[in-house]
């Protein structure tokens, strides 16, 4: 639990003449992670020869699947998985590619076709004032003719203009828009254009084929009729066969994948002319299924079990109780302890709900945490990321519910002002004294800020034993410096206990001499690095006083809305409307305690406690297996 599972290195050489046999049984087994293989002397793996076939028919189907899916919409249907060779023919034979094609590329045109048909008939419509005017017949041998649009503000000044310039001109306007018609004789062209960009006026290009507007925009709009219905009649043919076909089409798809994966695995092997090398790695568990499966090969395939030097790295698999996958998630999120360190998950199962508990410490908040993980748990249960910070909030509302009772803490009050405030409600009192006393956080803020350094203290010496043991194995010189680290911490606190008396004298020489032959031994061991990370120790410690300043920030506001918003009964009935403002309020100040001590829980073990034993790097167990 503490480590990852126990892995195996595999060998099995097998005989050409059965490899698909065999790729198939480990494909459907899927607990080895098959590696690249080298051999001297022998060639590098190649796919089988199936593979061209089955990629050129996964990209038709893909195609496939495209286009339908830009006129279904995403495809969420469940493939159904069928013999591989029995798929090929089935797709070599499913004929209704090159039909979609051509459908879909009539309903591209015809798309683009009524587009232009929209923007043409907009355009026609600007001139439906001057819907007798033909105007494929409106410049001569003389006069130049313009249509476009000018600002009202402007034809004043364009008249003017025009009649400096002289010439024959006109200018004929439709008093509903800005659209304009404006005539100047070809010698004035020049002169004309100048003084029209001047004014700002901006051509209307007339699309070809029109004539009186009045007449064109009826053509076009029963052209646009025309082509919709089509474009509709496509679309409803493409729909069907689509529908008709698409089960079949994923199923296909997601068979000839399983050929694919089978066929290309073969690139991973090492060759020779009638047999097939291949290696990987398989949790220790699994090997007598692996042994079964080779088993059934009598002399065609051999299976060995490979001895592996510490410099390799096996793949990392997770060996965790389900009761700790919400903190797994954690573990998989900042880089996979690699296959010879220990698995911080457990450690985090313990210690971050105890943070958690330390800095939210209020009974009522603990149950707000507990409710509101469960709610959210059903609310995204296929998200992967806030399923497991919604269970981490759930599970860790039970710690915070006991550190509410030892803190004294029940919505901001205490277990005393609680039940003093119920008993203004029932007319008499339920309690005339405290049932205990509590170690309030808000009178004590010096011992919290003590006892959340001890609290640090103890989790960094415990990750700095999970260190220790983790370096024994691969070099004591540096297990014996985690030690020695634990050492500089134990010589520190006597030292300290001893000069503020908490303790007798005498430890403080202890302590003394205990954080000297520490601080020896990391010079010995870690050299000047060592000497110059002790500083960052005490950095690290007192980094565990965020968790009295957040939680002490919490309290504060839940004794404000205490103080000013909690109904009481000579309110009468603005009790009434301030009671769900009030547990609304205390609610979202609950949430943001949750999140704040998540971020904060979550940072102390990940940053400070994590460093302390965990180098990281993992390989992930991949298994060639049916995806």
């Amino acid at each position: 639990m503490l480590n990852p599972k126990q892995m195996k290195k595999i060998r099995i050489i097998v005989l050409k003449s059965v490899i698909e046999k065999l790729i198939k049984d480990l494909h459907e087994a899927g607990v080895v992670d098959i590696r690249n293989t080298s051999h001297k002397g022998l060639e590098d793996g190649r796919p089988l020869s199936s593979f061209d076939d089955v990629s050129a028919q996964l990209l038709k189907l893909r195609s496939l699947i495209s286009v339908i899916e830009n006129n279904l919409g995403k495809i969420e249907i469940e493939p159904k998985i069928i013999d591989g060779a029995l798929a090929l023919e089935k797709a070599h034979h499913l004929n209704i590619g090159e039909k979609l094609k051509i459908l879909s590329s009539n309903a591209t045109r015809l798309s683009e076709e009524i587009t232009a048909l929209e923007t043409k008939a907009s355009t026609i419509e600007k001139l439906l004032h001057f819907k007798q005017v033909d105007f494929s017949k409106l410049e001569t041998k003389t006069l130049k003719c313009r249509v476009g649009t000018i600002s009202i503000s402007k034809m004043e000044k364009l008249n003017q203009e025009l009649e400096v310039a002289k010439g024959e001109n006109s200018v004929v306007r439709d008093p509903s828009s800005d659209t304009t018609l404006i005539f100047y004789e070809k010698e004035k062209d020049e002169e004309s254009d100048a003084i029209l960009s001047e004014l700002g006026f901006n051509d209307i290009e007339i699309p070809e084929g029109v004539t009186k507007p009045s007449d064109s925009i009826d053509r076009v709009k029963e052209e646009y009729e025309r082509k919709k219905l089509e474009l509709e009649k496509i679309n409803a043919e493409i729909v069907s066969i689509s529908k008709a076909n698409i089960q079949e089409i994923v199923s296909l798809n997601a068979s000839l994948q399983v050929v694919a994966d089978r066929a290309s695995i073969t690139n991973r092997f090492s060759s020779s002319k009638k047999t097939y090398v291949l290696e990987g790695w398989i949790a220790a568990e699994n090997f007598g299924s692996i042994e079964n499966v080779i088993a059934k090969y009598n002399k065609e395939a051999v299976l060995e079990d490979v001895e592996y030097s510490h410099s390799e790295m096996p793949p990392t698999i997770l060996n965790n109780k389900k009761i700790a996958s919400p903190f797994e998630y954690l573990t998989n999120s900042y880089s996979l302890p690699n296959y010879y360190e220990i698995d911080p998950t457990m450690t985090y199962f313990i210690f971050l709900p105890i943070i958690y508990g330390m800095i939210v410490g209020d009974f009522f908040y603990g149950v707000a945490s507990i409710v509101l993980g469960y709610l959210l748990m059903q609310k995204f249960k296929n998200s992967y990321v806030m399923s497991n910070v919604s269970k981490i909030w759930f599970y860790s509302g039970f710690p915070t519910m006991i550190f509410g009772i030892i803190f004294d803490e029940w919505g901001g009050m205490s277990h005393f002002g609680v039940l003093s405030y119920l008993s203004k409600w029932l007319g008499s009192d339920i309690i005339s004294a405290p049932l205990y006393v509590g170690f309030s956080r808000i009178h004590n803020v010096l011992g919290l800020i003590a006892l959340t350094a001890l609290v640090g203290m103890v989790h960094l010496g415990v990750g700095f034993a999970l260190g220790a043991i983790n370096e024994w194995k691969h070099n004591k010189k540096h297990a014996i410096a985690k030690i020695a680290w634990i050492g500089v911490e134990v010589g520190m606190l006597l030292a300290l206990l001893g000069a503020i008396g908490i303790v007798e004298s005498a430890f403080t020489m202890a302590g003394l001499v205990v954080l000297i032959i520490s601080i020896v031994t990391l010079a010995i061991t870690e050299g000047i690095m060592g000497i110059i990370e002790l500083p960052g120790l005490v950095g690290n410690i007192l980094s565990y006083t965020r968790i009295a300043a957040i939680g002490i920030v919490g309290i504060i506001i839940a004794e404000l809305l205490n103080d000013f918003i909690i109904p009481l009964p000579e309110q009468g009935i603005l009790a009434i409307i301030l009671l769900p403002i009030f547990l609304v309020l205390h609610v979202v100040n609950a949430f943001i305690a949750m999140f704040e001590s998540l971020v904060q829980g979550g940072r102390l073990n990940i940053v400070e406690f994590r460093s302390k034993f965990l180098h990281g790097g993992g390989e992930i167990f991949s298994p060639f297996k049916m995806r």
